[in-house]
């Protein structure tokens, strides 16, 4: 008699030999003031990000077609399945898709639908013009949330912006105020940053560890240098050397500063290099706006 584990074992050998590719369909969204975009990505990205890596295909879809007879023609024959996907489910997680595929391997179905979208065998439809659905997946329906309108958009974002700073609190962030803290996916935050409420982060924004972030901040596409302390300023497209302090109602834009500087209140600097261990007085103006006052003292 075989083992479970021999069993357990066999059975993922199966499931890794019946290769999925996904097809992710784009339905047009309401025309509103969010754009499709939600915390800086695309919604299709959103449901890209969670394949993980697999195999996908984009293509435009209307409401109103027979989408599987529509997507026959996208089907990627070097695959056994495709996973089809609308764009309008960014709350799908990478463990929902490896569920899915793996209760569609095992249970061997031919056409499986999702509370939105289907997983197929690709001979099954390549070969068939009468389809028949021989399985229904209703496993964690919260995440197959539709996303068509401002209501629905306010709703996955707080739920994919709580995810984002769940996820950089378990690794040694102090948010002190989580519901008030804006931070987009690709932000990339050491253990040991402080942020206080009303922080705005975004882009590929870098920020190394015992940063402190007063109350106001935005930060979008840059580098923040450990130790650095900033407070009611917008930095932008910047890199801050270890250990700077910005003051408040700073503008700091294409600009790098060095080490151990000081930015005192109201200054804007622009297309500018500070030497490390300046300082700037208040109400500075650096670079290309004004630099007739360099501000250094």
């Amino acid at each position: 008699m075989k083992t479970l584990e021999a069993i357990e074992k066999l059975e993922k050998i199966k499931i890794k030999g019946k290769s999925t590719s996904v097809i992710i369909c784009k339905v047009p969204f309401l025309k509103n003031s969010y754009d499709g975009m939600l915390l800086g990505r695309k919604l299709y990205d959103w449901v890209a990000f969670a394949c993980n890596g697999r195999s996908i295909k984009f293509v435009d879809f209307t409401k109103g077609d027979n989408i599987l007879s529509y997507v026959k023609k996208h089907i990627d024959k070097s695959f056994d399945y495709t996973l089809l996907l609308m764009s309008s489910t960014p709350l799908l997680e990478s463990s929902d898709i490896d569920n899915i595929i793996e209760y569609a391997t095992i249970k061997d179905v031919n056409l499986c639908k999702l509370p939105s979208g289907y997983i197929f065998k690709n001979d099954y439809l390549l070969n068939t013009d009468n389809y028949f659905v021989d399985s229904v997946y209703s496993f964690n329906l919260d995440n197959f949330y539709i996303v068509e309108n401002k209501k629905q958009f306010n709703y996955a974002l707080d739920v994919l912006q709580k995810r984002i700073n769940d996820f950089h609190m378990e690794n040694g962030v102090e948010i002190i105020k989580p519901s008030s803290t804006y931070i987009e996916p690709e932000v990339d935050i050491s253990d040991g940053v402080v942020i206080y409420p009303n922080n705005t982060l975004k882009g590929k924004t870098k920020i190394m560890n015992d940063v402190i972030l007063k109350e106001n901040n935005v930060i979008d596409n840059s580098k923040i240098g450990k130790g650095c302390c900033i407070s009611r300023s917008n930095v932008i497209n910047s890199v801050l050397g270890k250990n700077v302090y910005i003051s408040a109602f700073c503008d700091v834009l294409n600009a790098l500063i060095g080490e151990e500087s000081i930015i005192e209140s109201h200054s804007s600097i622009v297309n500018y290099n500070v030497e490390a261990k300046s300082k700037i007085a208040s109400h500075s103006r650096l670079g290309e706006r004004n630099d007739s006052n360099s501000g250094t003292r």
